[in-house]
């Protein structure tokens, strides 16, 4: 992982790295990111943006941080994950959570107008420290966007179903399976 370089994407969002070391603990971000996938019968609760309103990336913010506040996305000292690459190659993929901190002037829609591209250019797709909610952002054709809360994602069946099939594959890292198995077993 590039930090340096991820540093900076980040400061440029408002956004401090919190202790710098990928969270591989709770749900895998693979799995999180299915977390459009789900309904209202997954608790999943919504805020739509329509994007080629005037200031529409401002009101996206403004979902993110009440869904934010409203579901206990800030940990103790106010980190949360952040869905990023980790990988040092631009053609590599290693996704992974990393512990931030917003500042106090932050960006979490990203700088592309009309879309959703998140502070480290990887979209938006952010976790609680103990993985007790995902909140993402998404945009849809027809420019309109939404911003997403699924508390307790580990009952929600196409995030956990995802999880459970990275499970099944075999192709991952023996640590990084047992910290799968004890977020599945959170239900």
């Amino acid at each position: 992982m590039n930090v340096e370089a991820l540093t900076g994407k980040l400061a440029a969002s408002g956004l401090n790295l919190h202790d710098g070391e990928p969270v591989v603990t709770t749900c895998p971000p693979e799995a999180a990111s299915q977390a459009s996938a789900c309904g209202p019968e997954h608790g999943r609760v919504d805020e739509v943006i329509d994007l080629k309103r005037p200031d529409a990336l401002r009101d996206v913010n403004a979902a993110w941080y009440r869904l934010a506040t409203r579901f206990g996305l800030f940990g103790e000292r106010g980190e949360f994950l952040l869905f990023v690459n980790l990988s040092d190659d631009d053609d590599d993929i290693d996704f992974g959570w990393l512990p931030v901190k917003l500042q106090e002037s932050w960006n979490m829609a990203g700088s592309a107008e009309g879309t959703i591209n998140g502070p480290s250019l990887d979209g938006l797709l952010t976790m609680s420290p103990h993985g007790d909610v995902i909140i993402e952002g998404t945009t849809y054709q027809g420019g309109m966007a939404t911003v997403l809360a699924v508390p307790n994602p580990q009952r929600a069946l196409p995030i956990r179903r995802f999880a459970e099939s990275i499970m099944k594959s075999g192709n991952i890292p023996p640590g990084k399976a047992a910290s799968i198995g004890a977020w599945l077993d959170r239900s």
